[in-house]
């Protein structure tokens, strides 16, 4: 999630988190919007302000390998180049009083543009332009021979390689490949990173809001912070009534995965839940239900282990699910992690958000779809 600690570059007057949780909570009446658009050039620097934007929308799909997409309706004045150019968008609050230009802002991604048809409407030329996040660039970049890693690099360091010139937040590891990897021509890069991160349990490659790369260790939800309070109370911004589904069905109580390379020695490791206070457990459900996965990589034992770990844990967040919809919260991100209270339901707990949607105007709804950080 977004920081409500803003910093001064989208935060002139330097608010306090405190004063900006406010003003976004509408504690001194209703919010008040204006939406920016900056054009970039291939490295992300900002060659114009847009005025030409009629209407966007964004969203975020934290289990897509593209996880953040935009839609643009906009007047062709010429001054997009579709090939190269790509566009930020801002959400500014103004903060009260006001009468004053006194905001707070978040920028909402960075977007790779598609190449749109025309149409003439009412003497203008419009398009409707499909966006996606600086994924793509790695998505649409394949390899043109056998792409190998040796043994002995470090996992960051062969993915940053990957990664290149732009702007990266890398967690670094201290992990090395045990044997070769290798990859055949025509493999995405996104591809490659992505089994890299997967090898040393790390989250798959995702893109900040101002356009940095971001490779971090994986986190389990319920180790991680609560970033918000969703509720409705007098702080409330939901629109009455939420979607809740629970299907506990065909869940497995037992993941087996297996790592086979003729180069190392064979992995395995297993997790069994055997709790007896879990519905889904061998010891509620009297019998055993397997999901059993071959891993393509695994950087060491430690590393398969606490993949197994992971996948029991993932598995069980998605039987809870919950949809709702609240005023633009520009602050969201990707993954976040905040608790929900809605009493017609009686629900009060905390939930991982993996997707959302908004359009950039000022009264449109935003909607949430999370999954509950619970362990089945």
């Amino acid at each position: 999630m977004q920081s409500l600690a803003v910093p001064t570059a989208f935060n002139p007057n330097d608010h306090t988190a405190d004063e900006v949780l406010a003003a976004l909570r509408g504690r001194s009446g209703n919010r008040r919007w204006k939406f920016r658009y900056e054009l970039l050039d291939t490295s992300n620097s900002k060659t114009a302000d847009l005025t030409n934007i009629l209407g966007c929308s964004v969203e975020q799909n934290w289990l897509a390998d593209i996880k953040r997409k935009a839609s643009f309706e906009l007047t062709d004045d010429g001054g997009i180049n579709f090939l190269a150019d790509r566009i930020r968008p801002y959400v500014r609050l103004y903060l009260p009083p006001y009468g004053t230009d006194d905001w707070v802002e978040w920028p909402q991604g960075v977007f790779l543009l598609s190449t749109p048809s025309r149409r003439d409407e009412q003497s203008s030329i419009l398009r409707d332009v499909e966006a996606y996040d600086l994924l793509q660039v790695y998505a649409d970049d394949l390899v043109s021979d056998r792409y190998t890693v040796t043994a002995g690099t470090v996992y960051t360091t062969a993915i940053s390689t990957l990664l290149g010139s732009t702007p990266k937040n890398i967690t670094a590891s201290s992990k090395t490949l045990p044997v070769a990897k290798d990859w055949d021509p025509g493999t995405s890069k996104l591809s490659i990173i992505n089994s890299l991160l997967g090898a040393i349990n790390y989250e798959s490659l995702s893109f900040d809001e101002a356009g940095t790369a971001v490779v971090k260790p994986y986190v389990a939800p319920s180790s991680r912070a609560e970033e918000y309070v969703y509720a409705d109370d007098e702080n409330s911004l939901m629109v009455p009534g939420v979607d809740q589904t629970l299907d506990l069905y065909s869940i497995p109580n037992k993941w087996v995965l297996v790592v086979s390379d003729p180069d190392q020695a064979a992995l395995v490791s297993s997790y069994t839940n055997t709790d007896p206070s879990s519905p889904t457990s061998t010891v509620r459900r009297g019998r055993t239900i397997t999901d059993f996965r071959t891993e393509q990589d695994a950087a060491d034992q430690a590393s398969l282990d606490a993949k197994v770990a992971r996948l029991a844990f993932e598995a069980s967040q998605i039987y809870e699910a919950i949809e709702f919809q609240t005023g633009l919260m520009p602050i969201h991100s990707g993954n976040d992690v905040y608790r929900l209270t809605y009493s017609p339901l009686a629900i009060n707990d905390r939930y991982s958000e993996h997707s959302w949607s908004m359009r950039l105007e000022a009264g449109a709804p935003m909607a949430h779809r999370a999954r509950r950080v619970v362990n089945v």
